[in-house]
């Protein structure tokens, strides 16, 4: 099974985008997309098309293979369930696009298929209810039980270790200062965790 890093699929995810509107990309429109020098897209382009993944060819337009495309597609339509999930949850597009172009690498295949079928179904209070807020948004003593978690595979292992998994009460014991971090209760036993880790998770309100 080939390896497919998170920086093959951003380039496989971005040509795909291309076809999808009926175009083909160049090494420049991607160097721009993307954000580094054409000298590195050409490069992981000779890389991609050694893996069969693209047809390529220098100063020629870039076209997908039909493994290629399919991996495209996965990643596109995995970035658009996350976004829109995170649309759901109050966030404004530029920053649930931001977030999900993170995630998307991160996001387990049985994890997507549990958000698009949360989002098939209205009736889900857990992910669209008015009371889902971030863990970081409570104040002290405040509960809430956590509806899901949109962290990185090792933060959610970690947070998993801890005992903080979805359907657990957590309650606010104290908030540090300064961005600090915050202090929990969760199945009887006291935790710390980062504000940045905290913000992503993402908890139902109990009032």
């Amino acid at each position: 099974m080939q390896d497919i890093s998170p920086e093959i699929e951003e380039y496989l995810e971005t040509l795909y985008r291309f076809e999808e509107k009926g175009k083909k990309a160049r090494t420049g429109e991607i160097a721009a997309i993307l954000h580094v020098a054409p000298a590195s897209v050409s490069e992981m382009l000779r890389k991609l098309s050694a893996m069969g993944l693209i047809h390529y060819e220098p100063y020629k337009e870039v076209v997908l293979t039909k493994k290629g495309k399919e991996i495209g597609a996965s990643i596109v339509r995995k970035h658009r369930v996350i976004e829109r999930v995170l649309r759901l949850l109050g966030l404004r597009r530029h920053v649930a696009h931001e977030e999900a172009c993170r995630l998307e690498h991160a996001t387990s295949a049985k994890v997507e298929k549990a958000f698009v079928s949360a989002l098939s179904s209205p009736a889900r209070p857990e992910l669209l209810g008015k009371n889902i807020l971030r863990l970081t948004e409570l104040r002290e003593g405040e509960v809430g039980r956590i509806a899901f978690i949109m962290a990185g595979k090792h933060a959610t292992q970690r947070l998993t270790d801890m005992g903080l998994t979805p359907g657990t009460k957590v309650k606010i014991l104290h908030i540090l200062p300064m961005g600090g971090a915050l202090g929990l209760e969760a199945r009887g036993c006291k935790l710390a965790v980062g504000r940045g880790v905290a913000s992503k998770i993402f908890v139902e309100a109990i009032r």
